[in-house]
């Protein structure tokens, strides 16, 4: 079965169920899982993921070569290294993060139960697709973070962008059939739409319309992550190919 889990309550509903059997892909494309996606394209080592500012700094300072990333409510953190924009991970090549944000790493902490978890985003759709067409895994979870305790659209309509591009999966639920109607009624004008949510009108007033541009962007990177232990970690094409397991 295809599931979609629309909204933070929906998330945290699913950390007291059985996801052993489950591949978990989780969808924070304004901004956090784009900056990973972005991150590990250029050569990131590894990514932890954590809840809370207060978990990020102790990893630092158990770690002090750690850059140390994070943001709320979309702005950067007072002494961490860098904040939550793609742009930031583009120079961090070589290096591991450890990373909070409002919703992100929340929701990959509140899965990572699942037997796999991969990162999602617009910016690595195409080979996030053409991995699960290969491995057909028996139950997928597409997890969209939300904002806040509150839906997103742009989560949405990147979870539908994955769904539209599974043709040979059969089995959807509603939710998975809803978010791929919302993709294909917006992928002709997909920037655009993302511009009208929510998110971005706030991020544009924090200066940082640059990054939903970057966001908005489909496959432009080749490089899947994965839930690997603690840390997110790059899978890329040619891993893909020579038979990797995830």
């Amino acid at each position: 079965m295809t599931h979609v889990a629309l909204c933070p309550s929906e998330i945290r509903r699913l950390s007291d169920t059985d996801l052993g059997g489950s591949t978990a892909v989780v969808f924070d494309v304004l901004r956090a899982t784009s900056s990973m996606i972005t991150g590990l394209s250029v050569g990131v080592a590894e990514i932890y993921p954590v809840k809370t500012v207060e978990e990020a700094r102790a990893w630092k300072m158990k770690d002090p070569d750690l850059v140390l990333a994070g943001e709320r409510g979309g702005l950067p953190l007072e002494g961490f290294d860098i904040g939550n924009s793609p742009y930031e991970f583009e120079s961090l090549s070589g290096k591991r993060v450890v990373m909070t944000t409002t919703n992100g790493t929340v929701s990959i902490q509140l899965v990572r139960n699942a037997a796999t978890v991969l990162i999602g985003s617009l910016l690595n759709i195409d080979s996030l697709a053409e991995h699960l067409s290969q491995k057909r895994p028996p139950v997928l979870l597409l997890v969209c973070a939300g904002t806040g305790e509150e839906f997103s659209l742009e989560d949405a309509i990147a979870a539908g962008a994955l769904v539209s591009r599974l043709r040979e999966r059969d089995d959807l639920t509603d939710a998975a059939l809803s978010v791929k109607s919302l993709y294909e009624r917006f992928e002709d004008h997909l920037e655009e739409w993302l511009f009208q949510t929510e998110n971005a009108r706030q991020l544009e007033k924090l200066g940082k319309g640059s990054d939903v541009h970057r966001c908005a962007q489909l496959s432009v990177y080749d490089v899947i992550g994965v839930l690997r232990n603690s840390a997110v970690v790059a899978l890329r094409d040619n891993a893909i190919q020579g038979g990797l397991q995830c």
